[in-house]
């Protein structure tokens, strides 16, 4: 299987995506989308192959860049765009894609994200094989067969997916959008917290086994406390034992949360006593 990178003026994260793709496929390509010597360096270092595409940046025109390498055949092959909204934690994702069955598999970004054209569809229309030519496609993703790769190539660069040959299995998809800043914000909060409580949760944190079951008794012995309060009338000893069960809950809770205080902070005095010494 081959993965191809389409960059352009990447040069930050083509080493990474290039030692990262060689640890899924037999072979990785970057065609760049200019000359340059710095990532020329850095592709063939980290054991890639560099080309440098002259001509349009749509799909079938770079079909052909690849076909025109005269490199061994393969099966299956997964071309992305290496661009600030691909991610390389996708990669493993993305490559699975060779194995959907389908002659050409296009990933178009959302439509949100599209910037070649100002004719988008309208957010109720479904993103189908006729919604764009090569022209005006964001394509984020493509992963096609060697007979897919010969019909893609052969396609005119104003045309669409869906004058492909008939006997080519063609599938198309829009991907989500890119969260914004603040959306992008508020997960990384809501991921950072996630893992936070997930390590409480395994180190056995004190805050976590002492201050929720003290959280738990201290409300419940409240509870019991203000219901003894609001029943009127004379005290008899059973209410005198509901007392002393609602004073030593309440008590229990106050100590677990106490210790579980005491505890944390005596852990951080240690860690940071610790760290000057070592």
């Amino acid at each position: 299987m081959r993965l191809v990178f389409v960059a352009r003026e990447q040069s930050l994260r083509l080493g990474s995506a290039v030692s990262r793709g060689i640890d899924f496929v037999d072979e990785v390509v970057v065609i760049s989308l200019g000359e340059d010597e710095k990532q020329r360096e850095m592709v063939e270092k980290a054991g890639g192959i560099f080309v440098v595409h002259e001509g349009p940046p749509h799909a079938p025109s770079l079909a052909r860049t690849l076909l025109e390498m005269d490199l061994p055949e393969t099966d299956n092959t997964v071309a992305i765009g290496l661009d600030k909204d691909w991610k390389l934690k996708n990669l493993p994702r993305h490559i699975a894609l060779s194995r959907s069955r389908h002659d050409i598999y296009i990933a178009f970004k959302h439509r949100s994200s599209n910037q070649r054209t100002e004719d988008i569809p309208d957010s109720s229309e479904a993103i189908t094989i006729a919604s764009y030519s090569y022209e005006d496609a964001a394509i984020s993703v493509c992963a096609f067969t060697k007979e897919g790769l010969r019909g893609l190539a052969a396609a005119n660069d104003s045309g669409k997916p869906a004058d492909l040959p008939r006997e080519l299995k063609v599938r198309i998809i829009e991907l989500e959008a890119t969260p914004t800043g603040k959306e992008l914000e508020s997960l990384t909060s809501a991921s950072r917290f996630a893992q936070l409580f997930y390590w409480m949760l395994e180190s056995k944190h004190p805050l976590i086994v002492l201050g929720i079951p003290g959280i738990i008794f201290f409300t419940v012995g409240y509870k019991m406390a203000t219901a003894l309060i609001d029943v009127g009338g004379p005290h008899d000893t059973v209410s005198i034992g509901v007392a002393l069960a609602a004073f030593a809950v309440t008590f229990i809770g106050v100590l677990s949360l106490v210790s579980g205080l005491v505890l944390y902070i005596l852990g951080k005095q240690i860690d940071k006593v610790q760290l000057e010494y070592s």
